[in-house]
């Protein structure tokens, strides 16, 4: 009786490991269907890109999601400083109409007729040169504020050339005029008077006169003037005793006394009347001959 129950529990026991290990075997059997049921279905990128280099360069980029894509995107931002849609494309150096573009985005004008020039203090727009300076500044592609910066400094050194010029000038007329009043002693009234008149006669005007100065000098300009007038003057010989010209020292140059003395040494009445004191006319000679000396030879 036991050994029979004992049999029969064994059996019970066979057969609920038998029917565990079927159920176990078919649970096994279908999930491993399912599986693969389930693998077969394509499953689209998360970049929603098709594209195979796409796909490979959000790879290398190492990319697995869109918050990592906007954290590349800040990082570059950071890195160059600004929005990078904003950046210029650098177009080739043979590639004219590409530098155009991006000049033309910069600033460069459409036509050479928009640019703004000024003119130097005193002066007035020379139209030639605006419409000269204006095609050449264009098609070197030079923008507005550039164009601006040439010419402030284009009319800065302009005025201070002219300055430089004017200041030379002054100069240049105070050492003539020294020189003049050195050179024509006593009769510098006289020589500059008779200039200005012969100018004045002759039909010339201050501005006139400036041009000539400007080109030939001061000193020049008056030693020409003075001479015109001694030859439209009736006056030309002067201390000749006419009674025309001016006595002895009175409005003569250290030239014309020089001439005076040497044409008084190569007359021999004079020179006789200057050895001989019982001449009549050794004292008037005399008193001219020292006259002219001081004039000749001022200290």
């Amino acid at each position: 009786m036991t050994t029979a129950a004992a049999g029969a529990g064994t059996g019970d026991a066979g057969a609920a490991g038998a029917g565990a290990a079927g159920a176990g075997a078919a649970a096994g059997t279908g999930t491993g269907a399912g599986a693969g049921a389930g693998a077969g279905a394509a499953v689209a990128p998360w970049h929603g890109s098709a594209d195979p280099a796409t796909a490979d360069y959000v790879k290398n980029k190492g990319w697995s999601n869109p918050g990592d894509v906007i954290k590349s995107y800040q990082g570059a931002e950071r890195l160059i400083g600004r929005d990078p849609n904003s950046l210029l494309t650098m177009p080739r150096a043979d590639d004219p109409a590409g530098v155009r573009g991006v000049l033309s985005k910069l600033g460069l004008p459409e036509t050479a007729d928009k640019y703004e020039f000024s003119a130097p203090e005193g002066f007035e727009h020379d139209p030639g040169f605006v419409k000269w300076a204006g095609e050449t500044y264009h098609k070197a592609g030079l923008l507005p504020g550039q164009v601006k910066e040439i010419t402030a400094a284009h009319n800065k050194y302009i005025t201070e050339q002219l300055k430089t010029r004017d200041e030379s000038y002054k100069v240049a007329v105070h050492n003539d005029r020294q020189t003049l009043l050195k050179e024509w002693g006593g009769g510098h009234e006289r020589k500059m008077s008779a200039a200005s008149s012969a100018a004045q006669a002759l039909g010339f005007s201050a501005e006139m006169i400036d041009a000539i100065e400007r080109t030939v000098g001061y000193a020049g300009t008056w030693k020409f003037f003075a001479d015109l007038g001694s030859k439209l003057s009736e006056d030309s010989f002067v201390g000749s005793g006419s009674g025309k010209g001016p006595a002895f020292n009175t409005g003569i140059t250290p030239a014309e006394a020089q001439a005076q003395i040497a044409a008084m040494a190569a007359d021999q009445n004079i020179v006789k009347s200057l050895q001989d004191p019982m001449h009549p006319q050794h004292k008037a000679n005399t008193e001219k001959r020292k006259s002219l000396f001081k004039a000749a030879y001022p200290q």
